[in-house]
């Protein structure tokens, strides 16, 4: 029983520092790549950064004040209102209602 337990524990040593090694050849691998990515992106991460310190350096400031223009800059005042969509009146939705349903009936009547 002795010698089998020695045995075990000599097939666990073999191999293991062929794992170890590629193990750490895929960690350098990943962390060649997180570099290169982390280089792509750098300048526009540095650009956010000083948007968002000059930002917050400008909070305390009162925003600039201006009066609006009192005329219409487009070429037409009506450029600006245009006017509300034409709605149907109820009194022609009846008739075509009317003349539609009277046109069904009439051809059912003849289908039979």
């Amino acid at each position: 029983m002795r010698l089998e337990a020695i045995h075990i524990a000599g097939m666990r040593r073999q191999g293991g520092s062929f794992g170890f090694v590629a193990l750490l050849l895929v960690l350098a691998v990943i962390l060649y790549i997180a570099v290169n990515n982390f280089k792509s992106v750098a300048p526009a991460a540095l650009e956010v950064q000083k948007h968002n310190k000059d930002r917050q350096d400008s909070e305390g400031l009162e925003p600039e004040k201006f009066e609006p223009k009192n005329e219409s800059t487009a070429a037409s005042a009506d450029a600006w209102t245009p006017s509300p969509p034409a709605r149907p009146s109820v009194s022609t939705m009846d008739e075509r209602t009317t003349e539609h349903s009277k046109s069904v009936q009439d051809a059912l009547s003849q289908a039979d």
